[in-house]
């Protein structure tokens, strides 16, 4: 299997009070335990259960995952802001792993 690999996209900039669109996505097989392997083994349930993100260490949006979800999760919310700061996504994996990413947004002048 491969490392998940988080990805996100948002505008380059933005104008304050205006919302934007930010769109995450996160390589991930998203197993949900009911499913056999090839060798006829139950394939045990990982999934990613908690995404969350955060503006200048403010939480924006907190989702829990569940294992209806499909492989390579991806999630699209609308927000403002009104300075300049740091974005921050977190994705919380059933083994434990913890995948982040910052990205910086720049309000328009």
């Amino acid at each position: 299997m491969q490392k998940p690999r988080p990805r996100v996209k948002l505008p380059k900039s933005v104008s304050a009070g205006v919302p934007f669109t930010v769109r995450t996505r996160i390589t991930h097989p998203m197993h949900t335990g009911l499913y056999l392997g090839r060798d006829g083994k139950r394939i045990p349930r990982r999934i990613i259960n908690r995404f969350t993100a955060r503006y200048n260490g403010e939480e924006a949006i907190s989702v829990a995952l569940e294992p209806a979800v499909s492989t390579d999760p991806y999630i699209q919310f609308e927000m403002a802001v009104h300075e300049s700061g740091e974005m921050e996504f977190e994705w919380v994996d059933d083994d434990g792993s913890t995948y982040r990413l910052s990205r910086r947004v720049q309000v328009k002048s």
